[in-house]
């Protein structure tokens, strides 16, 4: 290998950390999954923390009425997971949850997931 590529492969290896982007981990309620008791909240965990005043994420009932508080927050003690509240009056039904993440690179990585609460 020449000169010229090693410190081109090198230079990629030490700026691959700065192109990082934040992607969606985990998330409680997790997608599909079928809860017996409706949440007060929706967890969200990222690889990298995000911008929660440049992000949305909105949590819409089965007829698209929007069943959350609004009020997206990073978490005090894990700048990766991020809360948002529910209203109280969750009732039996499926929940979708979309998501536009806006992380630290300014990069934007979109999704959402479902979930169901039992009568």
């Amino acid at each position: 290998m020449n000169m010229s590529r090693l410190l081109f492969v090198s230079l990629l290896v030490i700026a691959a950390p700065a192109w990082a982007h934040s992607n969606l981990d985990h998330s409680e309620p997790k997608d599909r999954s079928v809860l017996k008791q409706a949440p007060y909240e929706v967890r969200m965990w990222f690889t990298e923390p995000i911008k929660t005043k440049l992000s949305t994420i909105e949590v819409h009932n089965a007829e698209g009425k929007q069943v959350d508080q609004r009020n997206l927050a990073a978490d005090e003690k894990n700048p990766n997971l991020v809360r948002l509240s529910l209203i109280p009056e969750i009732v039996p039904g499926t929940y979708k949850v979309t998501w536009s993440a806006v992380a630290q690179d300014l990069h934007v990585s979109k999704g959402s997931f479902s979930f169901e609460v039992q009568p």
